[in-house]
């Protein structure tokens, strides 16, 4: 009897799917809003949509979905470039999207937490 091989592969491919959606649905709103921002309409302001918990959850999810999608596309488009993929690129561009997470989300939370605990004293 043979032992049936676990992948891990399901778990980045699904990161791949959210973040390609992740991407499609929010990235445009996004981008339009900071271009509409350069040009001196004032619609969006990032530190009134940090300072509410689902907006700085928000703004982690984004950023983390969309550095997942990319790192796992970097993984397997190394084939085309014609370079052979061992564990450790799987190790190093995996680990840059998970430290990337956590720097993100600390970041929002320390934003989120600076904005409204800090801010009203001043």
């Amino acid at each position: 009897m043979s032992k049936v091989r676990v992948s891990d592969e399901p778990i980045y491919w699904g990161l791949f799917g959210f973040g390609g959606m992740v991407m499609a649905f929010a990235l445009p709103a996004i981008l339009l809003l900071m271009i509409l921002q350069g040009f001196g309409v004032d619609c969006f302001n990032i530190f009134s949509l940090l300072s509410h918990w689902w907006g700085a959850g928000a703004i982690a999810v984004i950023v983390c979905a969309t550095l997942w999608h990319c790192m796992h596309r970097i993984y397997h488009s190394l084939h085309d470039v014609l370079i052979h993929t061992t564990r450790l690129h799987h190790y190093v561009l995996y680990g840059i999207a998970f430290a990337g997470s956590v720097i993100t989300c600390m970041m929002c939370l320390g934003w989120y937490y600076f904005i409204l605990k800090i801010t009203p004293f001043l």
